[in-house]
């Protein structure tokens, strides 16, 4: 009955939000649902969230990663298809790297490879808060594809250089070749098992219309089914669940964009259900981020005996490397002609979008989530300060 009543809570301030919002549009929806969640988390209610994050992935990332998937303007991904990987894996783990020996070299009590995870928690970007800032800020149409594509698919690297970090801090060991091979047999076995899923339930879902089974609500059934399964299936597979749900969705737009008159009523039904689908589970991403803000914070500034202003110091010079590192990558790796620039500072000043507009999300809460060693190995960066 308390989850229930837990649920009927969230849902009323997704509600609350889109009123503020229309009364106060200077703030941007995500931050009022962050800001609301952390007003949930401190009411006196005796039920505590506490959200499996595996469970997580599979209830909010899949569908949301696949809708995205669906939306996503193929000509642009396809056009800087390049950039985008040398984003998503290049930067990723770049990132880990430079952010692991940074942490490390502030604070050395910190074992390397705990420094390493916590980077790896830190280097992707998310797809959920890249959409959420697309909403509220003009970036330019290619830049915006750019940012889209490499929050689809960064999370893969991100989460296998999380788990290879969380491996070698507890066994001692690491492979950088061996990290890589599973990098790249993760990566292509989650596009082959989206693709080959979606091919299969296309196939059965021709199958089933040839009998005669048009009915609408149906077919929706089947859409909203069909990034969980593709996840769970592709992680019991031991590939990329996160991948294998875009590449689903990428392969059902190439569907939704065919004419057919059997199927009009179907698109126009699947866009309202899934919009309003999409729409509950954004609020409830950043909605569950502010219940967790209190949490995390007590956990910090509980172990603090002294120089709270050190932490502080330490958490600007990392958020400064993360851009910095986003801002050099782009502009040292990039060609100019992605921006199709006009100027002479073009390119610099893309790049400063980019680094600007890297932001971090569920995917990033969900991998602290997944190792509590985070949390372990944030106690350990406080209490040598």
């Amino acid at each position: 009955m308390l989850l229930f009543e837990y649920g009927l809570i969230l849902l009323s301030a997704i509600l609350i939000s889109n009123i503020i919002n229309r009364f106060v549009p200077a703030l941007s929806m995500p931050i009022i649902q962050v800001a609301l969640g952390v007003i949930i988390a401190l009411l006196p209610i005796e039920f505590t969230l506490q959200l499996n994050p595996e469970l997580f992935m599979v209830v909010f990332i899949a569908p949301l990663l696949f809708n995205d998937g669906i939306m996503a303007d193929k000509k642009t991904l396809w056009k800087l298809k390049n950039p985008i990987i040398l984003l998503a894996f290049g930067l990723v783990l770049s990132t880990v790297l430079v952010v692991g020996y940074l942490v490390h070299f502030l604070t050395p009590s910190i074992p390397l490879a705990a420094a390493f995870a916590l980077a790896a928690a830190l280097a992707p970007i998310d797809a959920v808060a890249v959409g959420a800032l697309a909403q509220r800020i003009k970036i330019p149409h290619t830049i915006m594809g750019l940012l889209e594509g490499e929050s689809l698919i960064n999370d893969a690297s991100g989460l296998v250089s999380f788990q290879f970090a969380i491996a070698a801090m507890v066994t001692g060991a690491f492979s950088l070749m061996w990290a890589g091979i599973e990098l790249v047999i993760i990566s292509v076995g989650g596009v082959i098992v989206g693709l080959l899923f979606t091919y299969l339930k296309t196939r059965f879902v021709r199958w089933l219309r040839s009998l005669g089974m048009e009915n609408v609500t149906l077919h929706i059934l089947i859409g909203i089914l069909t990034p969980f399964i593709v996840y769970l299936l592709a992680e019991y597979c031991k590939v990329s669940g996160i991948l294998a749900v875009v590449a689903s969705g990428i392969m059902h737009s190439f569907e939704r964009e065919k004419i057919n008159p059997e199927t009009a009523d179907l698109n126009i039904s699947s866009k309202s259900v899934w919009g309003a689908l999409v729409f509950v589970l954004n609020g409830l991403v950043f909605l569950i981020m502010g219940t967790q803000l209190p949490t995390a914070i007590e956990a910090i500034w509980g172990v603090l005996s002294a120089g709270r202003l050190k932490i502080i110091a330490y958490i600007i010079i990392i958020t400064l490397a993360l851009m910095l590192i986003r801002f050099l990558w782009s502009l040292l790796t990039i060609k100019k002609d992605v921006y199709e620039p006009k100027d002479r500072l073009s390119k610099i000043k893309a790049s400063l979008i980019i680094s600007m507009s890297g932001v971090r999300g569920a995917v990033t809460l969900a991998a602290q989530w997944r190792s509590r060693s985070c949390w372990a190995t944030a106690a350990d960066f406080l209490n040598v300060i």
